[in-house]
């Protein structure tokens, strides 16, 4: 192993050691070079070269999100650090233990003028758990601190003694602030940040047998402590909804799955990525809610599925027809349970359960009221527009709906499914996903950005082959996240391409928008092509049907290579086609 000669090097690296953290994404640079000489010769490290930094972030959530692991990213100092801020707020929101490490010029070097020099000392500060900067080494290098010494960093008539002694103090409590960051990061499961400043020469470096693991504090889980308010409060409710957003596979376990679902009390509405699957469970919230809408007696029928008590689990709801619902309910109890942070989404004064959610319902008991109806309720409306589904996709045209119909039914088995944000995720919550998939989506701050960049580190992450469904311009935007040399063979990319940003015209009066083509919708004609070749992955475009069909026959057979299919569907369609969907649901219901 090769580290460098300077103190607070050493001491990261050994602190990561430490608190186990294994998997480093790098970001090359400069300033950074003496951390990523360390990290990158060291045996216990698992290390990725990703030049982009905001693609280095993400990969690092993806990493994170496949491993159940904490993930450090390591840049150099200046804009490189700013890069990575979108994947910071998204692990903020999204709970990933992400460490981002920054190296910094020297203290007194900053706002002086040198080149790839900005304040990094907490520019993350409103988005991470936890936030740190290192005290500069004053051992390394003393001439250079001395002659600049605008923040008498070393006291000129000090001898070496007295240096040494203050170096020992820097060295302690620099020690102290990561254990306290890192210990953050695991306990409450989000982004910290680590900021280093580092006097040059960088480059000097020595061998070293290996370091000593010390025993250092290990966050505890939680104890369960379920109040018995709630108990009385789910005993002695009738109607009773289950809101469940983002959860990782297998978070329920069988018997939280069977108690909510042999429930007549109890309706669960669930998304895709929440991973669940039971017939009792309705996924496809919005197919159920939104045509209720069009009806005139619409204020009646939600009344009629109003419930007495809220239970959320899990991270954000996609479906803004759930939150409006929701948020038209006045006096409802609202509980969310889990460890994860409470969000008061819908406006009703939500309290927090602590606890780990199959603690929490192995503690409850199904109701045998054999008077209550509320499941059957939801149950039937689901099932009327299940047949309303299906019978309208029996005759819809080319279009983005039928082409997400189409990729859910040949999605091979055991395929983690990401997807990107915007019009995929949206469409996707109107399909039935193979119960033996995964599904994954950034919906942290539900931004387009990094989608493709995240789905690379899970499929890095994982033995699972990898699809990511994405639309045109979250391609294109995050298509430096191809710029590695990591992505497996068994990693397939689906880009739906409809000219521009297909989704604003769904928004209610966006084409009516002066200046609509071009500063909403981003009209474009380009297509992914030339970016496959580039990227040395498997390309193939299809634009009807047929070609449809055939393509994904072969999309997902083994290959040497990643594959790329581009899809390209006609924008002025699409919105008519999902608009007439909805009618059409809508009047085929009772």
């Amino acid at each position: 192993m090769n580290l460098s000669t300077i103190p607070v090097v050493r001491l990261v690296i050994q602190q990561l050691l430490n608190y186990e953290v294994h998997h480093i994404v790098v970001a090359p640079g400069s300033r950074n070079a003496p951390i990523t000489v360390g990290l990158t010769t060291h045996k216990a490290f698992t290390t990725y070269s990703i030049v982009d930094e905001r693609s280095a972030g993400f990969f690092a959530i993806g990493l994170s999100q496949q491993l159940h692991q904490p993930v450090a990213v390591l840049c150099t100092s200046g804009s490189a650090l700013l890069n990575i801020y979108p994947a910071v707020s998204e692990a903020y929101y999204s709970r990933y233990p992400i460490v981002v490490i920054s190296a910094d010029r020297p203290t007194y070097q900053i706002d002086i003028g040198n080149g790839q020099t900005i304040r990094q000392s907490g520019v993350f500060s409103k988005h991470t758990i936890s936030e740190t900067s290192l005290l500069q080494d004053i051992t390394h290098n003393q001439s250079a601190i001395i002659e600049s010494n605008t923040q008498q960093l070393i006291d000129v008539q000090s001898t070496l003694q007295e240096v040494e002694s203050q170096q020992k103090i820097i060295e302690k409590t620099n020690k102290k602030y990561l254990q306290n960051v890192l210990y953050e990061m695991l306990s409450q499961q989000g982004p910290v940040h680590v900021n280093i400043p580092l006097e040059e020469p960088l480059y000097d470096f020595h061998n070293q047998i290996d370091f000593e693991v010390e025993q250092v504090k290990q966050p505890k889980n939680p104890q369960p402590k379920i109040l018995k308010s709630i108990l009385s409060k789910w005993n002695e409710s009738k109607r009773i909804l289950v809101v469940v957003g983002t959860l990782s596979p297998d978070a329920l376990d069988a018997k939280s799955i069977s108690v909510l679902a042999h429930d007549p009390r109890v309706v669960v509405l669930h998304e895709i990525t929440s991973n669940l699957h039971h017939h009792n469970f309705i996924a496809h919230i919005d197919r159920v809610i939104l045509p209720i809408e069009k009806q005139k007696n619409s204020q009646e029928i939600f009344q009629s599925l109003a419930p007495d008590l809220l239970i959320t689990m899990g991270g954000m709801v996609v479906s803004k027809k759930i939150k409006s619902l929701l948020r038209s309910y006045k006096g409802v109890s609202h509980h969310h349970v889990g460890t994860d942070r409470p969000l008061d989404t819908y406006y009703l004064g939500v309290q927090h359960l602590q606890v780990d959610q199959n603690s929490f319902f192995s503690d409850l008991t199904s109701s045998s009221d054999s008077k209550a109806n509320y499941q059957d309720q939801w149950l039937h409306l689901s099932h009327q527009r299940e047949i309303a589904h299906d019978s309208f996709l029996a005759n819809v045209p080319f279009s983005d709906l039928l082409v997400f119909d189409k990729i859910m039914r040949a999605v091979p088995k055991n395929y983690l499914l990401h997807w990107a944000n915007s019009s995929p995720i949206r469409y996707a919550q109107l399909f039935p996903v193979p119960k033996d998939s995964q599904s994954f989506c950034n919906r942290g701050t539900s931004g387009i950005e990094g989608s493709i960049s995240t789905a690379v580190g899970a499929a890095v992450g994982s033995d699972r082959p990898t699809l990511t469904i994405t639309g045109d311009l979250s391609f294109f935007y995050d298509s430096n996240a191809l710029w590695n040399q990591y992505i497996p063979s068994n990693f397939r990319l689906i880009v739906v391409n409809n000219g521009g940003g297909g989704i604003f015209r769904i928004l209610p009066k966006a084409k009516e928008t002066p200046g609509f083509e071009t500063y909403f919708e981003t009209k474009h004609k380009r297509t992914a092509k030339h970016m496959a070749k580039h990227y040395g992955l498997s390309y193939q475009i299809v634009r009807t049907r047929i070609g449809l069909r055939l393509a994904l026959g072969r999309f997902f057979s083994k290959s040497t290579r990643g594959k790329i299919l581009e899809i390209s569907t006609p924008s002025t369609t699409n919105d008519l086609v999902l608009q007439s969907y909805f009618k059409f649901l809508n009047e085929h219901s009772d």
